[in-house]
Order: C-alpha cells, then sequence, then structure tokens
C-alpha cells in the first residue's frame, strides 16, 4: 500500500471514530440526522461490531483497513458504554408503602381496545394511565370497563391538531386525587396537564405527546415541545410526567430534567426501547418515558412491557412511591 492510500485510510478511520465518539456523547444531539441516529444507539454499537468484524474476517481487508477496523471497535464500545452506564440499577430502595402510585404509560396508537387496556391496568395494578393516541370512546370504555372491576377511574383527554391521529387520554385513579378539569399543554399531538382539587399533596400529572423529529422541518417544533414537558416536571414541585416523548435521554429536551429524574434510567431499565414494538426492546429507541419530582418522588421500579395488540409502541410501568 502507497503512502497516499495509508493516508486515506487513516483519514477515513479518524474520521469514523470522530462520528461514533461524537454520537456517543453525544454532540449535536437537536440535529436532523443526528437525532434519529442516537435515538438507535443499540444498532449503532451492533452495526460498527458488524463491520469491525466483516473487515476482520477477509483478509484483503484486514491487512489494508485495520484502522478502520479498529475504529469501528472502539466507536462500538462508546456506545456500549452509554448503554451499559444505564443499564446498572441502583440499590434497592422499596419499602412496600401503601402510597405507591403505578403509572401505565403506553401509545396505543388508536389501536388497543378497552377490554385489552383494561385487563393490562388491572394486571398491573395501574393507577394512572397515560394513553397517548387514543381516542374519548375508547378512554371512557376503558374506564367503565375498570369501574365494574372495582377500579374507578377518572377520564381526562386532550385533542391534538392532526385530524388522523387521536389526542391523547389520561385515567387516574380516585385513590390518587380528584382531578375535575384538565389543562391543555401547547403540543400539536395533544397533551395536558392535571391540577388536583383533593387531597392536598396530590401530585399534578402531565400526559404529553410532543411532535416526533420526522422531518427536517419538524425539528424545531419538536425541541420547543420535548422543552416545554421536561420545564413542566421541572418547574413543578410534585409533578408525574409521563407519555410518548418521542425523545432519548440524549435528545436536547431531556438531557437536562433538573430536580426531575427519569423512572427508567432511575431503574437501570434506560437502555431498553419502546419503538417500534415489532424490534427486540434492546435495539428499540427509548422515547417512552415517566418523569417524575425527585424530590417528591422515589422511583422503585421500571419495567418495558411486552408487545400489547396492534400498537407499534411498547407500554411502560412505573413504581413511584412518595418520599
Amino acid at each position: 500500500m502507497t503512502t497516499a492510500a495509508r493516508a486515506v485510510v487513516w483519514a477515513f478511520a479518524a474520521a469514523v471514530l470522530g462520528v461514533l465518539v461524537a454520537l456517543a456523547v453525544p454532540v449535536a444531539s437537536g440535529a436532523y440526522v443526528v437525532a434519529q441516529l442516537v435515538s438507535f444507539r443499540a444498532l449503532l454499537c451492533l452495526g460498527a461490531v458488524v463491520v469491525a468484524v466483516v473487515l476482520l474476517a477477509v483478509p484483503w481487508t484486514r491487512r489494508r483497513l485495520l484502522p478502520v477496523a479498529l475504529a469501528f471497535l472502539v466507536g462500538a464500545a462508546a456506545q456500549g458504554a452509554v448503554l451499559l452506564a444505564r443499564s446498572v440499577p441502583p440499590p434497592a430502595t422499596a419499602t412496600g408503602s401503601a402510597e405507591q402510585v403505578v403509572v401505565l404509560a403506553f401509545n396505543t396508537l388508536d389501536t388497543v381496545g378497552p377490554t385489552l387496556l383494561a385487563d393490562l391496568a388491572l394486571a398491573h395494578g395501574a393507577d394512572v394511565l397515560v394513553l397517548p393516541e387514543t381516542s374519548l370512546d375508547t378512554a371512557r370504555a376503558t374506564a367503565t370497563q375498570l369501574a365494574a372491576a372495582g377500579r374507578p377511574m377518572q377520564v381526562l383527554t386532550a385533542e391534538g391538531h392532526h385530524p388522523a391521529i387521536a389526542g391523547t387520554a389520561l385515567l387516574v385513579s380516585d385513590r390518587v386525587g380528584t382531578y375535575p378539569t384538565s389543562e391543555p399543554l401547547a403540543t400539536q399531538l395533544g397533551s395536558l396537564r392535571a391540577d388536583p382539587r383533593e387531597p392536598a399533596g396530590s401530585p399534578v400529572i402531565v400526559a404529553a405527546h410532543p411532535l416526533a423529529p420526522i422531518s427536517r422541518g419538524s425539528m424545531a417544533t419538536w425541541r420547543t415541545e420535548t422543552r416545554l414537558i421536561a420545564g413542566t416536571c421541572a418547574g413543578t414541585p410534585g409533578a408525574i410526567v409521563a407519555g410518548d416523548l418521542n425523545s432519548t435521554l440524549d435528545h436536547p429536551g431531556l438531557r437536562d430534567l433538573g430536580p426531575c429524574v427519569d423512572a427508567a434510567r432511575a431503574s437501570g431499565a434506560a437502555a431498553l426501547g419502546t419503538w417500534p414494538a415489532s424490534v427486540p426492546a434492546l435495539l428499540a429507541a427509548p422515547i417512552d418515558h415517566v418523569l417524575v419530582d425527585g424530590r417528591a418522588w422515589r422511583v422503585v421500579g421500571f419495567d418495558v412491557l411486552p408487545r400489547t395488540g396492534g400498537s407499534d409502541h411498547r407500554p411502560v410501568l412505573a413504581t413511584l412511591e412518595p418520599r
């Protein structure tokens, strides 16, 4: 190999390493393309390993492109280190308090029926159901079935501004508090804030669904709406915020949560993804979240549940305990 060819190989290896390490930091994660890539960190890791193995397995490329293969391996290690850090559970802190609140968040794609939703809530003892892309009729029918099973729920909803996408529903058990009304939040897909009337100390609950970064033109709105949701949590003592946030912990809106904590991160489950539900959770994007004011709530459990019904999201379940 000539000197010029070696220089090209080393330059390409440096570029590969720079990109993969930058995505591990991550840098510019609010920018188009970068935002989409960092959503699938496990796929980045797996893809880099596969490329490195292929380069090392073929004698011709192993001799000539060894620096490139090593760059892919180091880049994969950087991605894997982030995933590993988010998979380490903290020491157990549950006390078994009767005051625990169980929050179920599930973007149903408006395809999951009330019977399945009620069964899911009853199976996990959910006190709060946050259901993006769920119609008012489905929410009310779910509440009717839960009431018949001895678990009455209040129903609050927020309509979005896309006629083809159902709004967001919030179902709250009476044992959590009384929530007579809600206030819509400024997101295109429908989000709401519910303030309790009684008893004192009941949490403010936010059911959220900001816009997804699906195109270059949607990026500014996505950044604004995710900051709004995270800021509502940070600025509301005792808040519980849940839903399809269309962001991972790498994205700008969720990187600085202030006094709030991400329940998955607090439980060592933040590497498990929720979308799309058609791929293994380890390879999916973790975009469905439960955020809580860490000064008021201790996260004692978080689970990404199996694929349910026809939704393209997996449900997530957080168990919270007042401090």
